[in-house]
């Protein structure tokens, strides 16, 4: 299969958004797109031929195993560094629940709600999300291609159902109420790719027109993070809005992925984008472990503003060089396993 070398940028460049988001945070406009992308991305590389019995089958494999693999890494490390019993019995379940928390945060306070991820997994939530997506996506995406009165009504369809399941009092395991908008993201990356979207070439104007469509759809709903089920301000009529941002801001963000892919900066935004997996699974651990060290010797808090900008220029750049190294040793890991065999 034709590797897209922008795609890798496109991902580093999510990737990189998600992780300093989680050391420093950033501006709404950076990152309101940046867990859509990794959907539609998804879609962009969809290929026919796969039974979908052998779709899901893969999809397990390159998701599941790396969840339940990390979390377990995870889980075992804090078990190790002082929690107790109860706490890991409490954490395990966090982890089969797979939300970051239990009840819908518009209506519940966190201080009050169920908070489930507790071993630097958060960002884990992810992959089982895509995969439940992907239950739904290989039922349609065929189809879709086949006929375009189904593939408006299905779009149609997963947005009325999206909108429906918003507003639930409780956050569905594994992301189920968040499936069938991932699934339109999917979809629209496959058309993206059928229609050969990048390959052909487009003026600045396109992309300042949709530039400017992201900002606009941005300011009058701001509010969305993915991973608890806020669409926006307009709750269930937010839907629509938040689907728009996805797109538009990831046309924006491969768009720019195309035009540095050639460059040192793509280069190593590609590597990222390749070392994704690895990196969304401990990157929070290394921050933590970073934080903890540093608080030992000097107040972040009281850092000037160049200080604290250098502190997390280096804490990040330590939490990837940890996660990576984690993942040389668990491909190493691999083939012993797999060499013995």
């Amino acid at each position: 299969m034709k590797r897209y070398k922008y795609l890798d940028v496109a991902r580093g460049i999510a990737m990189m958004l998600v992780i300093i988001a989680h050391s420093c945070g950033l501006s709404k406009y950076l990152i309101y797109f940046f867990i859509q992308i990794f959907f539609i991305l998804s879609g962009y590389l969809y290929r026919p031929g796969r039974s979908y019995a052998e779709n899901i089958k893969k999809k397990a494999g390159r998701l599941l195993i790396p969840y339940f693999g990390y979390n377990g890494v995870l889980l075992l490390f804090y078990a190790l560094t002082g929690r107790t019993m109860a706490e890991t019995r409490f954490s395990a379940l966090g982890i089969l629940y797979s939300r970051a928390c239990l009840y819908d945060t518009t209506t519940t306070a966190w201080e009050e709600n169920v908070l489930f991820f507790d071993v630097a997994n958060s960002a884990t939530w992810y992959l089982t999300s895509f995969f439940t997506a992907s239950l739904v996506f290989y039922l349609v995406i065929d189809k879709c291609l086949e006929s375009r009165k189904y593939l408006i009504g299905c779009f149609l369809i997963l947005t009325v159902i999206t909108m429906a399941l918003a507003e639930l009092p409780v956050l569905l395991p594994w992301s189920v109420d968040i499936a069938f908008v991932g699934t339109l993201f999917m979809i629209t990356g496959t058309l993206l790719e059928r229609a050969s979207f990048f390959e052909k070439k487009r003026g600045a104007g396109w992309f300042v027109g949709l530039l400017a469509l992201y900002v606009v759809l941005v300011t009058v709903n701001p509010g969305l993070n993915t991973s608890i089920r806020e669409y926006g301000v307009y709750q269930r009529w937010s839907v629509p809005f938040y689907i728009l941002i996805g797109i538009s801001g990831t046309l924006v963000c491969i768009w720019i992925a195309k035009l540095v892919q050639e460059t040192p900066v793509g280069g190593f935004l590609a590597y990222v984008g390749q070392n994704t997996m690895i990196l969304l699974g401990f990157h929070i651990l290394g921050l933590e472990l970073f934080g903890i060290i540093a608080g030992r010797f000097f107040d972040v808090a009281a850092l000037p503003a160049a200080g604290y900008v250098l502190y997390h220029v280096v804490r990040i750049a330590a939490s990837m060089c940890g996660s990576l190294i984690v993942g040389k040793v668990i491909d190493i890991g691999k083939k012993i396993i797999l060499k013995k065999r």
